[in-house]
C-alpha cells in the first residue's frame, strides 16, 4: 500500500508491505528525507499503537483533527494529512496550480493503457494513464484541471522511474 503524507510543507510517499499478520512490515519513506526498514505495529486500542522498529520500541497516539491526523510520538506532536499516493488531487494543492504539470511514475513499469489524448481537457483527479509496476496496475491521475499538451509514451512501452509520461498545461 502507498500513502501520500503531507507534513508541514513537505510531501512524502510511504509504502509498506506486510507478509503476514505476525511478521514485521517492510516500509519505505521517500520525500524530503528517505528511510526504509521493517517495523512491527500492534494496535493496543483505537487511538494507540505499539511500534517496534529495529531495537526501538515506542507508543504512537493517533487522533483525527478535521481532515488531518494528530500523531504523538515520544512527546512530539505532528499534524499529518494522508491520502492515496495515486490521488494527486486529494491534498487540494494540485487542483488550483497553474503552469505545466509533469506526470510520471515513481517506479519502473509497463504502460498498460493511455486514458486520454493530446489536446484533451482534464479535471483534477481524472485518470490519465495506467502503469503496471511490481504486478500491480496503478492509475496515474491529473493533479489539476488543464489540457494534455503531450503524451510522451505509448501503450506497451517500458518506462523508467520518474520518466515524464504526460504533460498538462
Amino acid at each position: 500500500m502507498k500513502l501520500r503524507v503531507q507534513f508541514d510543507e513537505d510531501s512524502y510517499v510511504l509504502e509498506f508491505r506486510s507478509s503476514g499478520s505476525n511478521s514485521p512490515c517492510a516500509y519505505t519513506l521517500t520525500g524530503a528525507e528517505a528511510h526504509s526498514g521493517e517495523a512491527s505495529v500492534i494496535q493496543v486500542r483505537p487511538d494507540l499503537y505499539s511500534v517496534l522498529a529495529g531495537t526501538r520500541s515506542f507508543a504512537v497516539y493517533v487522533a483525527p483533527r478535521g481532515s488531518q491526523l494528530e500523531v504523538w510520538v515520544e512527546h512530539q506532536r505532528y499534524l499529518l494529512a494522508l491520502s492515496d499516493a495515486r490521488d494527486f488531487a486529494a491534498s487540494g494543492r494540485g487542483a488550483s496550480a497553474k503552469g505545466r504539470s509533469q506526470i510520471s511514475t515513481q517506479m519502473p513499469g509497463k504502460v498498460i493503457r493511455i486514458l486520454v489524448e493530446t489536446g484533451a481537457q482534464v479535471k483534477a483527479g481524472q485518470g490519465l494513464i495506467i502503469v503496471e509496476a511490481m504486478k500491480m496496475q496503478n492509475e496515474l491521475k491529473a493533479p489539476r484541471d488543464g489540457t494534455v499538451s503531450k503524451i510522451a509514451t505509448v501503450e506497451g512501452a517500458t518506462v523508467a522511474a520518474n520518466q515524464p509520461l504526460v504533460i498538462i498545461e
